[in-house]
């Protein structure tokens, strides 16, 4: 195989190919197989999807390669890196939301850690419905939780099945990049579904 076989296998133009050969990114002198082709694939999902910058999927990279790495601390390692909304501060809005959120994991008995940047960000979206007034907004926030814990079961039972460490990785990132899309999209086109069967006007036959 060579560097434009790999190119037309994952869709990455050669020259960005020896970008990432310099930055030490993926391996260089080759053999260029299918190890090499899911390298690619898994650098090419971190920056280009995930949003990653090099030095962060350097430190995924890192974490790939380390023997000492469960699969587990690796998929962390990516959620924790890919960009997430939502900054600290300190008041008693910011305390308040954090409260909650913790209760809300220990009633789910999720083993989670407010390190996650994903905890900052619900933090956050809760402050700012509080400051807009617009508190009744998170009252479906159990509801949420709920129905997302038999999604994530079922997004990670896909990843898990995967036959090696860097698909699992390449799958984690895009099913979180996209599934955050997805999710988004779904739950608008239900929106309108149930805004017509609860708010349409009766049929006058």
């Amino acid at each position: 195989m060579r560097l434009s076989d790999v190119s037309r296998r994952t869709g990455v133009p050669v020259l960005t190919l020896r970008t990432f050969q310099q930055s030490g990114l993926i391996p260089v002198p080759p053999p260029y197989d299918e190890s090499y082709v899911r390298r690619v694939e898994l650098v090419r999902a971190l920056m280009e999807v995930g949003g990653l910058t090099h030095s962060d999927t350097r430190r995924v990279l890192g974490r790939l390669e380390s023997p000492e790495t469960s699969l587990h601390q690796l998929l962390g390692a990516i959620q924790y890196a890919l960009p997430s909304a939502g900054s600290a501060t300190d008041d008693a809005d910011w305390a308040q939301a954090g409260e909650r959120v913790r209760e809300l994991a220990e009633a789910r008995q999720w083993d989670v850690s407010p390190d996650n940047p994903a905890w900052r960000t619900l933090i956050q979206a809760l402050v700012v419905t509080e400051w807009l007034g617009q508190g009744e907004l998170i009252r479906p926030l159990l509801a949420y939780a709920e129905a997302l814990e038999k999604v994530a079961e079922a997004e990670l039972c896909l990843v898990l099945r995967q036959p090696d460490r860097e698909t699992a990785a390449t799958r984690m990132v895009n099913g979180t990049v996209i599934g955050d899309t997805v999710i988004t999209a779904l739950r608008r086109l239900v929106h309108e579904h149930v805004s017509t069967r609860l708010c349409a006007a009766p049929s006058p036959h």
